[in-house]
This record gives C-alpha cells, sequence and structure tokens, in this order.
C-alpha cells in the first residue's frame, strides 16, 4: 500500500497577507489603477499570489516574481521576505523543491537582516518542510524545533499547532510515533478553539496515518474519513486529494479492491488539477494494488509503470521501491520471471538505501535530541537565574520601601514630640495663670468669711429650725416610698407564686397522667395470661425433659421481665434496652406458639445508644400483630416486620404483619371495634396525646391496611429525643 504521510501545514506572518477575503477581480483591479512601483503595488501583488497559488500556482508565479523585479525601491523589507516565500509556496505547489529551498532561504536570509522575528520563524519552519517533503526529515527537524521555540515565544497559538504537527509529520517517519501522537494530541485542541478547518482536517489525517502504522486499519479510516469531511466541507482540495489517495491505500490493504478504486479514482482526478504529481504517483500505486487484488494483471502492471514513471522524475525513494516490488508481483502472475526477478532487484536495492537512510536519520535525530534536550535545560537554567535575580530586585525594592516609610515613621514621631512639648509649655503657663488667680481668689474669700461669720451667727439659729423641717419632711417621704414599694412587691410576689402553682398543679397533673397511663402500658404488657402461658410452656420443656429450651426460655422471660421493671421507672428510656425488650418479647411469643411466625428487626443503622423512646409503647403493638393477626389466621409464612428509620426531627416505627388484616371476612365495623378494644391500643393513643401536650404535637399514631391489602400495618412517628438533649424521669 503506497501513502503519502506528509500531511503539510503551511503558514505565513501578517505581512504574508493582506485582505485575503478579497475576491481577485477587485485586487485586479486596484492593481490597474495603481502602476507605481512600490510599497502599496507589492501588497496588491502579494494578496493576489495568496488568492490564486492554490488553484493555479503557474499563473500566481508571476505576482512574487513581480515584486521581486522591483525590490530595491521597496521600503518595508518584510514586502521582500514575504514575496520570496510566496515564490517557494508556489514551487512546492508544483513539487519544484530545490527551488523551493532556495527561495526559502533567501526570504530567511532578508528577515535576519531587519530582525523580523515572525518572519524568522516562519522562514524556518518552511524551509524544515522542503526537506520534510523530500523525506529528509533529519534535516527537516534540524529547522522544524528552533522554529517551533519561536513560534511559542511569539506566543502565536496557530502557528505552534502548526509546527507541532509537522514536527509530529518528522517523528512518525522516523519510527518515533508516541512523541508524533503526543504533538497531535496538544495540536488538535488548538484548531479547535480557533475554528481552523485545514489544521483540523491535517491533525486527523495524521493519526489516522499513525494508526495505520500500527496496524490498525479500521482507525485509520475513520480518522481519514474525518478529515476528508471537513476539507471538503471547504474546498480544500489538496487536502481532499490526500485523504482520497490514503483511504484507497487503507481499503487496498483491507483486501477491498473496489472501495481502494473509488477512492483512488477521485485522488487521481484531483491531484491532476492541482498538478501534484508525488502524490499522483501514489495514486498509481494503490490502484495497481487493487486491480491485482481483483486479477486485472495488466491494469495492475499499466499504473505500476506509471507510479515507478513518477515516482524517478519526483525523486521518492520508497514510492520506486513499492512500485518495483508491485511490478515483480505482477510479472510473477503473467508468468514472466527474468521481469520479475530484475524488479525484484530494484526493490531490494531502494530497500535497503532507505534503510540506510532510515539509520542515518535515527542516528541525527538522536543527536538533535540531545542537542535540543542541552538547549532547552540551559534555556530553563537562564529562565530560573533570572526569575532570581527579579525577585532579589523585588525583595531589594520592598527594603528601601520599608527603609522609607521607617524614615517617615520616625518623622512623624518627632514632629509629635514636638507637638507634645509646645503643649507642655501652654499647659504650665495655664497652670502659673491659675496659681496667680486662685491667691487672690483665696484673699477674697477671707475677707468674705470674715463678714460671714458675722451673718453667721445671726442666722444660725434660723438654719436649724429650716434643717429640722427638712429632715422630718424627707423622712415622711422616704417611709411613704418604701412603704409603697414593699406593698408592689409583695403583690408581684404573690402573683408569681400563684402562677407557679398553677403551672406545678399543671405539672403534677400531667405527670400523673403520664405515670397512668405508663402503668397501663405496664400492666397491658406483663399481663397474667403472657405471663400464664409462658409458665405454662416452661413447665411443658421440662415435662418433655427438654432441659435446654426450658433454661434458655427461663433466662429470656427474667431479662425481659428485668428490662421492663428498669424500663418502668423512667418516662424515657435508651433506644437499645426498649428495642432489646421487643425482641426478647417477640421471641418468647414465637418459642410459645410453635415457631408459627417469623419475625424481622430492623432500626436502619440509627445508633440506638444515642436516642430515647418512650417505654413500653410499642409492645402492645406487636403483641396485637401476634393475637389478633397472626394466631387467629391461617397464614402459613406469618411474619412479623418491625422497623425503626429517622425521618428530619422524628423517629418513625412500623409493626407490619401479614394476617387476617382490617378488612377480614367479618365486616370492616366489627373490625375496628375489636381493633378499638385490642391490647394496649388506647393506652397507645392516651400517650401519644400526653407526648404531644409535652413536645407540641410532634407524634402521631395510626393503624391501616397493609401494603397491597395484606395485614396490618401501625405506624407510630415520635419527636428524635437525644440523650443528651433530655433529663429522664
Amino acid at each position: 500500500m503506497a501513502l503519502y504521510a506528509m500531511t503539510i501545514l503551511t503558514f505565513m506572518d501578517s505581512t504574508d497577507c493582506y485582505a485575503q477575503n478579497a475576491k481577485t477581480d477587485s485586487l485586479s483591479i486596484l492593481l490597474k489603477s495603481h502602476p507605481q512601483q512600490d510599497d502599496r503595488r507589492a501588497e496588491l501583488l502579494l494578496n493576489l499570489a495568496n488568492e490564486s497559488m492554490k488553484l493555479t500556482p503557474e499563473q500566481a508565479l508571476k505576482y512574487p516574481d513581480e515584486v521581486l523585479s522591483f525590490q530595491h525601491s521597496i521600503k518595508d523589507k518584510k514586502n521582500v521576505s514575504a514575496a520570496h516565500r510566496n515564490r517557494a509556496a508556489i514551487m512546492m505547489y508544483l513539487s519544484r523543491h530545490s527551488e523551493a529551498l532556495e527561495s526559502y532561504s533567501q526570504g530567511l536570509a532578508v528577515d535576519k537582516a531587519i530582525n523580523h522575528e515572525v518572519g524568522i520563524a516562519a522562514g524556518l519552519a518552511n524551509i524544515g518542510l522542503v526537506y520534510m517533503t523530500q523525506a529528509k526529515f533529519a534535516e527537516a527537524l534540524k529547522y522544524f524545533l528552533p522554529a517551533l521555540k519561536m513560534q511559542e515565544k511569539l506566543k502565536n497559538e496557530i502557528n505552534v499547532g502548526i509546527m507541532l504537527v509537522n514536527t509530529g509529520i518528522v517523528y512518525t517517519e522516523m519510527g518515533n510515533y508516541d512523541q508524533a501522537m503526543k504533538n497531535y494530541e496538544k495540536a488538535l485542541p488548538i484548531f479547535r478553539k480557533y475554528k481552523h478547518n485545514g489544521g483540523q482536517s491535517h491533525v486527523l489525517g495524521n493519526i489516522a496515518i499513525l494508526h495505520k502504522k500500527n496496524k490498525n486499519l479500521y482507525e485509520a479510516v475513520k480518522y481519514s474519513k474525518l478529515a476528508l469531511q471537513i476539507a471538503d466541507s471547504v474546498s480544500d482540495l489538496r487536502t481532499s486529494a490526500r485523504e482520497n489517495g490514503n483511504l484507497s491505500g487503507y481499503y487496498s490493504e483491507l483486501r477491498q479492491p473496489d472501495l481502494a478504486l473509488n477512492y483512488g479514482s477521485k485522488a487521481i482526478v484531483l491531484n491532476e488539477k492541482i498538478n501534484n504529481k508525488k502524490s499522483l504517483g501514489f495514486n498509481f500505486q494503490n490502484f495497481s494494488d487493487a486491480y491485482f487484488q481483483k486479477h486485472d494483471y495488466l491494469k495492475a502492471k499499466f499504473y505500476a509503470l506509471n507510479a515507478l514513471k513518477i515516482a524517478r522524475e519526483v525523486d521518492v525513494l520508497d514510492l520506486q521501491r513499492d512500485a518495483s516490488l508491485g511490478l515483480s508481483e505482477v510479472y510473477t502472475a503473467l508468468n514472466m520471471p527474468d521481469s520479475a526477478f530484475s524488479y525484484y532487484k530494484k526493490y531490494k536495492e531502494f530497500g535497503d538505501s532507505i534503510s540506510n537512510d532510515q539509520k542515518k536519520n535515527e542516528i541525527t535525530r538522536m543527536g538533535l535530541k540531545y542537542e535540543f534536550d542541552k538547549t532547552e535545560a540551559v534555556y530553563r537554567e537562564k529562565q530560573i537565574l533570572a526569575e532570581g535575580q527579579l525577585k532579589q530586585q523585588q525583595l531589594q525594592l520592598a527594603l528601601n520601601r520599608a527603609e522609607l516609610q521607617r524614615g517617615l515613621q520616625q518623622r512623624d514621631l518627632q514632629k509629635a514630640l514636638l507637638d507634645n512639648e509646645k503643649l507642655s509649655s501652654g499647659e504650665k503657663q495655664k497652670q502659673l495663670l491659675i496659681s496667680k488667680n486662685n491667691e487672690k481668689l483665696q484673699a477674697s474669700k477671707l475677707n468674705a468669711l470674715s463678714q460671714e461669720q458675722k451673718l453667721s451667727k445671726l442666722e444660725i439659729r434660723q438654719l436649724w429650725l429650716y434643717g429640722i423641717l427638712a429632715i422630718v419632711s424627707l423622712a415622711s417621704l422616704l417611709i411613704y416610698i418604701l412603704n409603697l414599694n414593699r406593698i408592689r412587691r409583695l403583690k408581684f410576689t404573690n402573683i408569681l407564686e400563684r402562677q407557679q402553682a398553677e403551672q406545678n398543679t399543671l405539672k403534677l397533673e400531667h405527670q400523673y397522667q403520664l405515670s397512668e397511663s405508663e402503668l397501663s402500658a405496664i400492666r397491658s404488657q406483663m399481663n397474667p395470661h403472657f405471663i400464664f402461658n409462658v409458665l405454662n410452656s416452661i413447665e411443658s420443656y421440662i415435662m418433655d425433659s427438654d432441659k435446654r429450651t426450658a433454661s434458655r426460655l427461663i433466662q429470656k422471660f427474667a431479662s425481659l421481665s428485668r428490662l421492663i421493671l428498669e424500663n418502668s421507672t423512667r418516662s424515657l428510656v435508651a433506644a437499645d434496652k426498649e428495642w432489646k425488650a421487643l425482641q426478647l418479647y417477640t421471641e418468647l411469643e414465637a418459642m410459645r406458639y410453635d415457631s408459627s411466625f417469623t419475625y424481622s428487626f430492623d432500626h436502619a443503622d440509627i445508633s440506638l445508644n444515642t436516642i430515647l423512646l418512650p417505654p413500653m409503647l410499642i409492645q402492645p403493638l406487636i403483641e396485637n400483630a401476634i393475637l389478633h393477626g397472626i394466631v387467629s389466621s391461617a397464614v402459613t409464612d406469618a411474619h412479623i416486620a418491625v422497623n425503626m428509620r429517622r425521618s428530619d426531627q422524628t423517629i418513625v416505627i412500623t409493626v407490619h404483619d401479614n394476617g387476617i388484616g382490617l378488612n377480614a371476612k367479618i365486616s370492616k365495623t366489627v373490625i375496628n371495634a375489636i381493633k378499638e378494644k385490642s391490647i394496649g391500643l388506647k393506652s397507645i393513643r392516651e400517650r401519644i396525646r400526653l407526648i404531644n401536650l409535652q413536645y407540641h404535637g410532634s407524634a402521631s399514631f395510626t393503624v391501616e391496611e397493609g401494603p397491597d391489602h395484606k395485614g396490618t400495618l401501625a405506624v407510630i412517628s415520635l419527636p428524635l429525643l437525644g440523650v443528651d438533649s433530655i433529663e429522664i424521669y
């Protein structure tokens, strides 16, 4: 199978294209109106070259040649280097590689002379493209790696993506498939980000070639068709020709000659249209392989000879090798051993030459990789050193700023001290003035005092009289206020004591009702009938000499009695103790009724020792389920399920049996009457009412039919009370 793997991406810098979206006819009109040989005419000629080089490269060649003819009159030398690159690109389309290399080198020299970094990066990349097109991959890598570095420095993402693709092609041809795939995977998101259709189609096509080299032909077909779809959508003739040719090769290797001929014929038409001889040679070789598979040896020979002819013209060794092998196989099939042997010898010669070139390329690639890594390390060391120097400068600047700030603070402090001294001096003067005024005041007071002493003897008796009257009045007023305040306190204390007495009365009444309810629950739980039956069962096991079962029954009955007595002393108990008492009770009843029913307890990963439950509230529901739901029915798989789950700030406990249910053979009214009189239900409702009074209506109790009208479902909802959240009485 013949593939042309060099799916190359070309690019130009900003000086290469001016108004690329303008039409050729409008540019021609502008060119006629501007005959002066200056920068403006050069720009128009370069735009015309860009518009027409892909469709009519030979006609487009006149435009860059005209620019170069008056290059000495051009002020902006970027237009001169762009003209050299345009001319080289046209030569690449015409497969005139030596002339393309010469033009790219001339453009690079101009860009270096004017230190035009964008142009230098483009020139290096394009020279690498020429070498890659000639299968001189080691030489191509010498130019691609520094071009990639420059594009990364210039932060031109599109050109970085292009360089990643072209470098990936070189790695592919040199056998480094992992590095090639890494390059393609980096480039594809860049082209998708900028909706660069050409870049996407080239990357997808090259990924297809990688899959082909890894013998994964179906993946190769998949990615090649994606590339072809994008190329056809934007009328990219070169890419369409390439992918049609590659698909022809893939299907030929998959032994599907009809599909190979279908895609190959499209590729031939397109390559003849754009005059791409090298690709045309690969197309002919794919045609030869397809006809050989169809046993049409004459057509296979015809296309193989044409492929070999083109391979010699464009000097492509791998195509000459494949064409020679194809002709050897064709002549063997035509029973012409001499010709077959002759072409087989040529095949071996070309194969040995390619193998030697590959070895040289690998040695050169390793050397280039070493130099590249060494340059990369030096660059990183310089970058780290520059960052260190920058940090040192920033630190010195911060120290200078701190020193300046400290100087300003010292200046402000000195100013404050000076102001303080001025204030102190003013304060001393004020104190001195006050002292003098005080002396004068004392003298005047002495004079006034001598006069007052004379008057005081006359007024002393009057003052005593007024003083005694004032004291009597104040004492009377104070006594009145104190009495008034005492009366008010007594009234307030009386009101508080009356309210407290009422609250205590309500609390005692509530406690009495709760105690009566709990006592009723104890009576219902430990009713004599249950105790009598358990003791009868124990006696029966003893009489039957089943001492082990009798012992177990006594132990469980003793444990249940102890738990009930312990729990009966409190209004709330730890849930693990209450849960254990319920399990013991159910187990005793199951043993008493000869295991006529099964049971299950599930608390849904609730930590029972951290919550509180009212004691002896759930047991009557289990007893009702056993006595009224299961024992009185003929259910063979009788089962009682007791579940506990948490819902927000409540604990929901359900008791479900699959017994006769609420809608048994007798009427619902009678059943409800029996259930209403069932053991403990009235006590449960009373306790729920009291719990709601105490915890503001957060408890509920319902009895209803079970799911699917099977049995009875009793549901109790209680407030979530933690062990640390409430005092247990």
